[in-house]
């Protein structure tokens, strides 16, 4: 008797949010070294562009994480807290 598993085959690709350019990049990415380290809670805006220091992907990522307000943690070297007052000042100045 053969059993069958159901969960052999390809498995679905899940949607972190995780940016192409980062999944697909060839180069050393430090986010995909230790993914932990980007999500801890307190990170101080000098620790988050610590984290990042180096990435050739720091500017097309932050512009990816001021695009989706649901992303928290560091993303291009900015904290949630950073990103939203950004977002603030944005639609502050939009309606002056």
């Amino acid at each position: 008797m053969t059993s069958t598993n159901p969960f052999a085959g390809p498995r679905p690709t899940l949607d972190l949010g995780i940016p192409d350019f980062v999944l697909e990049a060839r180069e050393h990415v430090p986010c995909r070294a230790d993914p932990d380290a980007y999500f801890k809670d307190g990170l101080r805006p000098r620790e988050a562009r610590l984290l990042c220091q180096g990435c050739e992907h720091v500017d097309p990522c932050a512009a990816f994480a001021l695009e989706r307000p649901e992303l928290s943690g560091v993303w291009g070297g900015t904290t949630t807290e950073e990103r939203r007052a950004v977002r603030r000042r944005s639609r502050t100045e939009l309606a002056a």
